[in-house]
């Protein structure tokens, strides 16, 4: 068997026990200092808990809140006031971020921490005696882990260094792959995990990725580089999987609630713990509510930090719409007293508390891929290639249908362009606060646009974030986006 080449030690175990629930036997803990390749991964249980270990970067706690700050505060949906976090923020709000900023390395180097772990299985567990099926499926789900994670990082940053093995040393890291290279990887790497991920979750362990979320990140990313056949296409092998649905069961907010958490509409999550107290619980809630909230479940803190929805943003839903119904307008504090929230002071309790949580954290899902993404994008690309159509018009219908607003016919749209706008202006509703604002500004054209008409001395270059200053420093292979200082 290939050795382990770096030592697991017990930071690495720190993240290996992802909440999976739905299989009959509990993942067993393991209690290691320090462990060499002689004392560990020689069967099964032992890939299991290394493969748990990619998975447990995705859940950490401030993963809503980061991804808030890099995703919304930049847009038309989110602001972010007071606390010891403001000066972050305000750089996103203003359009002046730096390479020095603390967000954009944290990003950087989770993404880098999830790929070094799935390289380390990749490296070392086809050499394990082990069933033949679970070990293809156990490196099928390394793969999609990885090329997710270059996924997200090239949202970010556009192309950066292809690291393919645990063998790669922080001194001898690569260049920037191009453009091509980067965008050849992430597709073939998930059409790769999508041929060989089942539709239900490997094991039975929600949480875990599918045939259906390689498809669906595949379908996204086809949207992000504006392949347009390739995003109907996969969208609808998607849809033709028969295992998703849209939540209509009852007020479309309750998706998120805790009776709804594992929902068909969610294809592909950051699974919190349900565990009170073991620190991996989502912390948005305390970033968001005002002082003197009163909680549903107390005790819980209520942080000085304070992310607000934009009056303008608000304005594009109808008075009927039920998404409206996860915001926040007005609350009764301690003394009985109603206070309501004014301009740009609403706030999004779109995941709601739960029962299961500590003071600042409770187990909430945050999703990175829903099926309504997927009706959506469909919905979209084929305006793209074929201009206003009745397809297009009905994926959007079903969206707005779920939602309990009007829907619309053909005629409703004087074009293309007037239909790509809707489609914005409904992405915009339905997805606020799961982070996929920016992404969809910049693929519209609208990311800077939209900035200055907002005030903001919002420069073209800053559709990519700068790569950030420890990585120059510590990778001189490394060439820094257009725009920003090396």
């Amino acid at each position: 068997m290939r050795k382990v080449n770096i030592y697991i030690t017990l930071f690495v175990i720190a993240f290996l026990l992802l909440p999976f629930t739905g299989c009959e036997n509990a993942l067993e803990e393991k209690t290691f200092t320090t462990l060499s390749p002689n004392d560990f991964l020689t069967n099964e249980e032992d890939v299991e808990v290394l493969l748990n270990s990619v998975y447990g970067v995705l859940r950490y706690s401030d993963i809503t809140r980061d991804a808030i700050t890099l995703n919304e505060v930049n847009t038309d949906i989110h602001i972010e006031r007071n606390g010891g976090i403001f000066a972050a923020n305000e750089l996103m709000e203003e359009f002046i971020w730096t390479s020095s900023h603390s967000y954009l390395q944290a990003w950087w180097e989770l993404r880098y921490k999830t790929i070094y772990n799935a390289n380390v299985v990749l490296d070392n567990v086809p050499d394990v005696d082990m069933d033949e099926d679970r070990k293809e499926e156990v490196l099928a789900e390394a793969r999609f882990l990885r090329a997710f994670s270059y996924y997200l990082l090239y949202d970010l940053f556009g192309p950066v260094p292809l690291i393919v093995s645990s063998e790669t040393a922080v001194t001898d890291r690569p260049a920037r792959a191009s453009k091509e290279e980067m965008i050849s990887f992430i597709e073939n790497e998930l059409i790769f995990a999508s041929e060989i991920l089942p539709v239900e979750p490997p094991r039975n362990e929600y949480g875990r990725p599918t045939k259906g979320a390689a498809l669906g990140i595949l379908a996204k990313f086809y949207m992000m580089t504006k392949k347009w056949n390739n995003a109907a296409d996969t969208s609808l092998e998607v849809m033709g999987l028969g295992k998703y649905d849209l939540f209509t069961s009852g007020n479309r907010t309750a998706l998120f609630s805790p009776e709804n958490q594992r929902d068909n509409e969610f294809i592909f999550v950051a699974n919190m713990s349900d565990t009170p107290n073991d620190n991996t619980g989502s912390g948005w809630l305390s970033h968001v509510v005002p002082s003197g909230y009163q909680w549903q479940y107390p005790p819980r803190a209520i942080f000085a930090a304070e992310f607000k929805l934009r009056t303008e943003f608000l304005n594009l839903f109808e008075a009927d719409d039920e998404r409206l119904d996860a915001i926040l307008f007005e609350y009764v504090n301690a003394n009985g007293d109603t206070i309501e929230l004014g301009e740009d002071d609403a706030r999004s309790l779109k995941f709601p508390e739960y029962p299961n949580q500590d003071i600042s954290r409770d187990s909430g899902d945050f999703p990175f891929l829903r099926y309504a993404d997927i009706l959506l994008s469909r919905s979209e690309a084929l305006n793209e290639l074929n201009g206003l159509n009745q397809e297009s018009v009905d994926l959007l219908n079903m969206i707005r249908d779920a939602a309990g607003v009007s829907i619309f016919n053909v005629a409703d749209f004087s074009g293309k362009d007037a239909f790509r706008d809707f489609i914005l202006d409904e992405r915009g509703r339905e997805f606020h606060t799961e982070a996929l604002r920016r992404q969809d500004l910049i693929r519209h054209g609208k990311f800077i646009e939209t900035a200055i008409g907002r005030g903001k001395s919002a420069e073209d270059f800053r559709v990519l974030f700068p790569i950030p200053q420890t990585e120059i420093e510590r990778n001189t292979s490394l060439i820094q986006n257009e725009g920003y200082s090396q």
